[in-house]
């Protein structure tokens, strides 16, 4: 992403995210999500709810308590060799346990990659 840092802000917010940013930012999400960083996990949750934190502090505590960390890691340690389907502006990634609600689907906007529902 560094041309996209050389850009003027126009130009940049119409540059696609790449298959490594995708990585990076799957990498974010799972290691967010094993330390509880609700914060980390909203800001990269596409249209979070108003109580995003709260919720996501409920759901990670369950799926932390039953069984989720192994889950975690699993797909933490698969996702530089993971396949990748991605257009620059759509993207999914195949891991060992789906992200969320049975897929793993990001949009890219704002310049980052966003966990879909």
């Amino acid at each position: 992403m560094l041309l996209a840092a050389a850009l003027p802000g126009a130009a940049a917010a119409d540059t696609p995210g790449t298959v490594a940013g995708l990585r990076a930012q799957v990498t974010r999400l799972l290691t967010a999500e094993l330390a509880k960083d609700t914060s980390t996990v909203c800001a990269i949750v596409a249209n979070p709810a108003k109580s995003c934190e709260q919720h996501w502090g409920r759901s990670l505590t369950r799926l932390l308590t039953h069984g989720g960390r192994r889950m975690l890691k699993a797909d933490l340690s698969a996702v530089a060799a993971a396949p990748v389907s991605s257009n620059g502006f759509w993207a999914t990634i195949s891991l060992p346990h789906p992200l969320r609600a049975g897929n793993s689907d990001f949009s890219w906007y704002d310049n980052c990659w966003m966990l879909e529902k």
